[in-house]
């Protein structure tokens, strides 16, 4: 079977991530992989069998026209598009002349709007929408109110190695933490606000905020406002996260909206235990008082509290991280999720 994988992102988040493990486990089953994404992205230097399309927009010629000409010889068994402007130029495309391939789209974060008419026709030429939790499949039924054909399949990852080769600033003193976009849709402020008492109070604790996006600045200086700056950590990107979320006691998230959370996974992959607020898809993944603590209210101050509550008992601590590798292993590990993607592919009509 040859499945033609797109991505259009020219970023390195959560669904480029997902998009290169999931190719990379399907050739793993013995299925051919293809990957169309932009020639200048993040995708376009990983280690899969790839064509470059422009993807300029959800109707432009050029991109039509590469793609007719890259993609419609290859005849794939199963297009599976991941980004809005994938399904804008697939939806079109298989109408035209891949006819009968099944269409499949991921959704790996919450929508802005119902998009275009021309998006929301796309979405009617698919033969499986997949959202990545229960939180967001709701949310996609109010934002586009006719059928769809839905199943929810969570994101996945290979269980770590507990020994990680932890970064050398994070090998003294205990460290809080935060790895993701910078971006104030993310919380990042909550997140230095809820650990600013706790490390005034500490000496020997440290915050990372590691990631970049505009925020970056702005939160470099409220660390500094809030008598904090000597603490805390800023490396930027960091391409593996899972060095850094394994020198951590706790991570933190300040999110008000979360889908998932590749983040928590992975941290709890760890044997980290996860403070974040109770919204949206965020509990589907952390069990609050089991592998972590889920806050109902909006409120730095009861992340704080949390917070203090693991660093003061290393006992409880210790067993929400046990806890939480053990259900990453039992609900988000690829020997668990990879089947259902084998199973949708295979009994796609057309496939």
């Amino acid at each position: 079977m040859h499945i033609l994988l797109a991505n259009e992102n020219r970023g390195r988040g959560g669904a480029e991530r997902f998009t290169v493990q999931l190719g990379r486990r399907l050739q793993k089953a013995g299925l051919k992989v293809t990957l169309a994404c932009r020639p200048d992205s993040w995708l376009a230097s990983q280690e899969l069998e790839s064509v470059h399309l422009p993807f300029r927009g959800e109707i432009d010629p050029a991109s039509y026209l590469a793609a007719y000409q890259k993609l419609v010889p290859l005849q794939p068994d199963v297009i599976h598009c991941q980004a809005t402007r994938d399904l804008a130029l697939f939806g079109s495309l298989r109408r035209l002349f891949l006819n009968k391939t099944p269409l499949i789209k991921s959704e790996h974060c919450f929508l802005d709007s119902a998009g275009s008419a021309w998006l929301r026709w796309c979405y009617r030429q698919c033969q499986a929408v997949i959202p990545v939790s229960q939180a967001l499949r709701r949310q996609m039924a109010e934002m586009l109110p006719f059928f769809l054909p839905y199943q929810v399949i969570p994101n996945a990852m290979d269980l770590p190695d507990l020994v990680q080769p932890v970064p050398e600033p994070m090998r003294e003193h205990r460290w809080l933490g935060y790895v993701g976009a910078l971006l104030p849709s993310k919380g990042v402020r909550d997140v230095l606000q809820a650990s600013a008492p706790l490390l005034r109070q500490h000496s020997d604790l440290r915050l990372l905020l590691a990631g970049e996006g505009p925020e970056a600045e702005a939160l470099s200086q409220l660390a500094l406002e809030l008598e904090i700056g000597q603490q805390v950590w800023m490396p930027g990107h960091v391409s593996d996260p899972l060095p850094y979320l394994a020198g951590l006691q706790v991570l933190i998230q300040g999110s008000p909206r979360e889908t998932f959370s590749l983040v928590a996974m992975e941290a709890m992959s760890l044997q980290v235990p996860v403070v974040a607020y109770l919204r949206d898809g965020i509990h589907e993944v952390v069990k609050d008082g089991q592998t972590g603590w889920l806050c109902s209210e909006l409120d730095p101050d009861k992340l704080t509290t949390r917070i203090g509550h693991y660093l003061e008992n290393e006992e409880i601590r210790c067993e929400h991280g046990r806890s939480g590798r053990l259900r990453v292993q039992s609900h988000f590990s690829w020997d668990v999720v990879l089947p259902q993607w084998l199973k949708l592919y295979a009994q796609s009509p057309g496939s």
